[in-house]
């Protein structure tokens, strides 16, 4: 034993003189070494030599720091991922920023793996989150796990899709499920046409006042459609009247203009690099952000981001003011019953409101009601009568004020930007489609300018589904020109995804655009608009994974349906009553390369009048 002592003592002596034979310069010579080896390993021997994917498909590393990234920051939404798809195969992997891989999987059953099957395990990646709470807040469409299973099951019982058949009560503009039982067509018809008909007195005014109206005008249409979009989900979802269409100067509408504008792939980049940043998230949430975001405008990098805060600031504080005027009827109707009124009566109260948020309001009132008649909150007591804790009747998930604040946001940002787009993008492919277009007219006409009626006629929800040529119509826009190009997931264990082993960690593009036009599943004319073909879809076409504009699993836009007859309303007025060309020759589209694809020209058509 004393033997082994003297060994170790022996070598601990040994190396400490050898530590101390060490100078500083050594230390920073090998530590400069190390370093390099790391940074040449990251670059390049890990993609090139060990990584398990390098035997996948893809293009070449690309940059030698950023990879394929500058081709993608800088190119059409969606254009060199779908190109890689038709070079290489449906299995595409290619490299990012300091060596990063990333993944993408075209096929019908690595996508339903990756969406549906294990959609905890292939989470958003933690910058895009922060991305997506920071501008659309931390609600449905956001969280994820347990806490968005809650959120979803809270809001299912007032906002169902089988009573949209039942009463074919629609709120429209938001990618979010909202069909309530209470409502009836009037109430609906007057939520939604209210603005587009302003839309089209608008546009009417802006051709009449040429010195030579027949030949019509050119209209920046993005622009209106966002206005038009915008002023619907605030009243559909707030009761809140924006009338942005008639007042250029409507703060919120300037505020999401400047959000908007914001789009483009340097941006986003940034954005992304900065919520990188360990604190970055929850810093730029905070009021200390935007009251000291002027310093961000002293370096160029961070220039956008204070846009971004200034703009994000007035969105929420008109957010508040809205949920904080629902809250307000809730206690008065709160009140009502606390007095004497029957349940019915106070629900009545509120339920003469028609806005989605008088709705959640309404919903979670029903929670707390239930929480107090069945006593939760009472103490449970043990066979001595002490107390034990909170009771355990049966408790559901109320949504709090933070996570109402976040739906408010989610309304907002989620489904008005997207709509606009995908209306601006029909306007477009309609105006170089003009028989396509035409025959839409030939359509619409009887039902959006029926015969000896001086108004605009209001179709509703079942007349909308029965327009044969106008499904056909949006449905090829939102498969060509999807608003969200699109979208990425992250996974967190290795795992085998078609035939390919995926190591923890790696992040998977979810392709929308380029499945949309898959080659392979929509024929050789997969990137031309063809509404025709929703007429006799092919035989390899998949329900929930040839088209992908809304996503598929718990994550899907679970308005769908409300986003589509939104579109199919508007589009059907504006083709009633005008007709659209391009506004040169020559003109081409120039789509933002980000989140969501809008227009960044805004879209210029020609627009004239439809004389009867």
């Amino acid at each position: 034993m004393s033997a082994l002592s003297a060994s170790l003592s022996d070598l601990l002596n040994a190396a400490r003189e050898i530590v101390s034979q060490v100078t500083k310069t050594q230390l920073v010579a090998a530590s400069t070494v190390f370093l390099v080896y790391r940074i040449v390993y990251r670059l390049w021997l890990y993609p090139y030599l060990f990584s398990p994917l390098r035997h996948i498909p893809g293009p070449p590393l690309g940059h030698p720091i950023f990879g394929q990234s500058p081709t993608i920051i800088n190119s059409e939404a969606g254009i060199p991922q779908r190109e890689w798809v038709k070079q290489y195969s449906p299995v595409v992997r290619n490299i990012g920023p300091v060596g990063f891989e990333r993944m993408m999987f075209l096929r019908p059953e690595a996508l339903h793996k990756i969406l549906v099957k294990d959609w905890l395990v292939y989470p958003r990646p933690g910058f895009l989150r922060h991305i997506l709470g920071l501008v659309t807040g931390y609600g449905l469409l956001t969280v994820t796990g347990d806490e968005h299973k809650q959120m979803r099951k809270a809001m299912n019982p007032a906002f169902s899709i089988p009573n949209l058949t039942a009463r074919a009560c629609i709120l429209p503009s938001i990618f979010f499920l909202l069909s309530i039982d209470e409502f009836t067509v009037d109430a609906e018809v007057d939520m939604y046409y209210d603005p587009i008909s302003g839309l089209v007195e608008i546009i009417s005014k802006e051709i009449d006042s040429q010195p030579t109206p027949e030949e019509g005008k050119q209209i920046l249409m993005y622009n209106w459609m966002s206005k038009v979009t915008l002023d619907i989900i605030c009243e559909t979802a707030f009761g809140y009247h924006s009338d942005s269409l008639h007042n250029p100067h409507n703060e919120l509408a300037e505020a999401y203009e400047d959000l908007v504008n914001l789009q483009s792939g340097p941006n986003i980049a940034k954005l992304i690099l900065t919520m990188l940043i360990p604190g970055a998230p929850k810093l730029l949430l905070s009021n200390f952000a935007y009251k000291h975001r002027h310093m961000l405008d002293r370096l160029t990098f961070f220039t956008s981001i204070s846009t971004l805060l200034s703009a994000m600031h007035r969105i929420k504080r008109i957010s508040s003011e809205m949920l904080k005027e629902k809250m307000r009827e809730s206690l008065s109707v709160s009140d009502s019953i606390d007095s004497g009124l029957a349940i019915e009566e106070g629900d009545m109260e509120l339920g003469g409101k028609k806005d989605i948020m008088s709705i959640l309001v309404r919903a979670r009132m029903r929670e707390e009601r239930v929480r107090r008649d069945t006593n939760i909150d009472a103490r449970e007591k043990d066979a001595d009568g002490e107390d034990v804790g909170v009771g355990t009747g049966i408790v559901g998930y109320r949504m709090s004020d933070e996570a109402m604040m976040a739906q408010v946001l989610t309304f907002l940002g989620a489904g008005h930007e997207t709509t606009s787009s995908g209306l601006a993008w029909t306007l477009w492919l309609l105006a170089n489609d003009q028989e396509s277009q035409k025959r839409l007219r030939e359509e619409v006409l009887p039902v959006f300018r029926p015969q000896n009626e001086k108004v605009m006629g209001r179709p509703g929800y079942k007349t909308l589904k029965d327009l044969k040529w106008l499904d056909c119509v949006v449905m090829e826009s939102l498969r060509v020109m999807p608003p969200v190009p699109i979208t990425i997931r992250r996974s967190t264990k290795a795992d085998y995804i078609d035939g390919v082993l995926v190591p923890k960690g790696t992040v998977f593009w979810i392709p929308i655009r380029v499945v949309s036009t898959w080659q392979a599943i929509w024929g050789e004319d997969a990137e031309d608009f063809r509404p025709s073909r929703w007429l006799d879809l092919p035989k390899t076409y998949h329900p929930a994974f040839s088209l992908l504009s809304f996503i598929a699993g718990p994550h899907a836009c679970i308005g769908k349906t409300m986003a589509i007859v939104e579109i199919k309303a508007v589009l059907g007025a504006l083709i009633a009553n005008f007709t659209f060309e391009p506004a040169y020759e020559g003109q081409k589209a120039k789509p933002a390369a980000a989140i969501t694809m809008k227009p960044t020209d805004g879209m210029p058509l020609k627009v004239k009048k439809v004389v009867l």
